[in-house]
């Protein structure tokens, strides 16, 4: 599974596909951040794989910038 931290007041695109991960690990809903949807300032959202993540960033998302994490 890969997740992606999306973050819309930076405009960036965080993949994490490592389960050990600090940031994977302390992911939560929040008021203004999904887990599986975006909110206000964005989210979290679920993945089977890489691919299938970048495919959604460049077409729902092409102006953010992408980052490879872990």
């Amino acid at each position: 599974m890969v997740w992606m931290n999306v973050d819309k007041p930076t405009k960036k695109c965080t993949l994490h596909m490592n389960s050990s991960c600090t940031y994977l690990q302390k992911k939560r809903e929040t008021p203004n951040k999904g887990v599986g949807n975006l909110k206000l300032d964005g989210g979290w959202l679920s993945f089977a794989d890489p691919k299938l993540a970048k495919l959604y960033h460049h077409s729902n998302l092409p102006e953010y910038e992408l980052i490879d994490h872990c």
